[in-house]
């Protein structure tokens, strides 16, 4: 579950290559839908409050769609590269970790980090917050 957003992510870029996406496309959710259902998957995740589900929904809508866009101008161009889709990737979940650092409070953030499989840097001290690692292995001397 904890890698849903990269999952989703990775589903569009591998529809935006497949050669049936033309036919497939009627079946698939928009952007905009996929955005709500992974905004909802967070709020629960997170625990987010209305204001930050508001910003995040936001935040998911602008990307997903910007994602598509790049995937379909990629796709519209021939591109055969996955380097080429693969960074495209990467660039969106970059903007929308970095747009969620702004709207998150820190556990929020590291919890989002975890969730995309993300953040290894980070352990769980034994209060249930997240720490750095080497922060936590300082407090046991």
């Amino acid at each position: 579950m904890r890698e849903a957003f990269v999952c989703i992510l990775a589903i569009a870029a591998l529809f935006f290559t497949n050669p049936l996406a033309a036919q497939q496309q009627e079946e698939q959710k928009s952007p905009e839908e996929m955005a709500i259902i992974e905004a909802e998957k967070l709020e629960k995740e997170l625990g987010l409050t209305g204001s930050q589900l508001f910003f995040v929904d936001s935040i998911m809508r602008a990307n997903f769609t910007g994602l598509s866009d790049d995937m379909e101008a990629l796709r519209g161009r021939g591109s055969q590269d996955l380097d080429s889709y693969t960074t495209t990737r990467e660039k969106w979940i970059q903007k929308t970790i970095d747009a969620f650092k702004l709207v998150l409070d820190d556990q929020q953030y590291i919890k989002y980090l975890k969730y995309l499989g993300k953040g290894k840097e980070y352990k769980k001290g034994k209060d249930g917050k997240y720490y750095l690692k080497e922060d936590l292995k300082k407090q046991k001397k």
